[in-house]
């Protein structure tokens, strides 16, 4: 990872062989920069350690709520998206006790690409004794969007981690100008070891634009899904609720107490829901079986948030109803 003041250059991102014909040629309006984040404990507290941070990523101090271990780190895209030839780099480095959540401030939206392509890769080291989860928040491809997704992620013997990612259609509430699945490429490459061994790995390649048999064989016929890894003690089945209304869950056991749940659905359902588990299984490994997840029922966060409980979304179209409150990266 180098030395943590070290500027954050393109060479530093891996290119897919998908995209070697698409490589940023030096668009002056292309911005490369990133986080390099340490989380400590200190006490009964999970506080930043050092930390690197260029622009266009801003990284907010962990928020520390209601006096519990647990801190919200929030990254900040200062400018409307990953554009053309962006690239952003994250690496995070939980220590030792470590409680924290990290997440982007809404959603991660994918503009066109004109002669590139735009990235975003992280690495993540947890070591014993830490409970890391990883909600970089929803994706919206828009039309012509070419992505690359890269995350490495190095456990501890001990450390527990729960990784999230929500795929979206794209922009898809607008009436003829509607680009559902209309993005030209997106590559999503996620490997987790434990001590050096491989234990998980989930890698696609989705070329787009999709026909309607297409978007019905990748996302059941819906307009989002959604996929969690749960690296740490497994669920059991009575700590999983029951999925919520407008979605389909599926849990996959894997080897070496880790977890796969994947979801298909409605946006705001899809998301509210892989939100819920991510933070009640952390709230479970942390504080035991029945304790409430963590964050959602905090009463000092304003229902912002793109992982916030919606209400009822409309079945038919997919969009959640317009209540006074935005909904970040839900309603597209």
């Amino acid at each position: 990872m180098g030395a943590r003041a070290t500027r954050i250059t393109r060479d530093e991102f891996l290119t897919p062989p998908e995209f070697l014909d698409a490589v940023s040629t030096g668009n002056p309006a292309a911005r490369v920069g990133g986080a390099r984040i340490e989380l400590v404990r200190v006490g009964e507290e999970t506080r930043m350690g050092t930390c690197y941070q260029q622009i266009p990523l801003r990284v907010f101090p962990p928020f520390a709520l209601e006096s519990r271990s647990v801190a919200l780190l929030y990254l900040i895209n200062l400018t409307a998206g990953l554009m053309d030839g962006d690239a952003h780099l994250i690496e995070i480095t939980a220590r030792e006790g470590v409680d924290a959540v990290v997440t982007g401030q809404s959603a991660t939206r994918i503009h066109p690409a004109l002669t590139a392509h735009a990235a975003q890769q992280w690495a993540a080291t947890v070591e014993d004794d830490a409970c890391l989860v990883v909600l970089p928040g929803p994706a919206i491809p828009f039309r012509g969007a070419r992505y690359h997704q890269l995350g490495r992620v190095e456990l501890a013997p001990r450390a527990r981690l729960i990784w999230g990612d929500v795929w979206l259609a794209g922009r898809y509430d607008r009436g003829a100008l509607s680009e559902r699945f209309q993005f030209e490429r997106i590559v999503q490459d996620l490997e987790i070891r434990r001590s050096g061994r491989l234990i998980y790995r989930d890698r696609f390649r989705w070329d787009g634009p999709w026909t309607e048999e297409e978007a019905r064989w990748y996302f059941g016929g819906h307009l989002a899904t959604a996929s969690l890894f749960l690296g740490g003690l497994p669920p059991q089945p009575d700590e999983l609720p029951p999925p919520a209304p407008g979605v389909l869950r599926s849990v996959f056991p894997l080897g070496d107490d880790a977890t796969c749940v994947r979801w298909c659905g409605t946006p705001s359902a899809v998301t509210a829901d892989m939100a819920r588990v991510a933070l009640l299984m952390a709230a479970s490994w942390r504080q035991g079986p029945g304790s409430p997840p963590w964050l959602l029922d905090s009463n000092e966060l304003s229902p912002n948030h793109w992982f916030s409980t919606p209400i009822a979304p409309d079945a038919a179209s997919g969009a959640t109803p317009v209540d006074g409150q935005a909904r970040a990266g839900v309603r597209t």
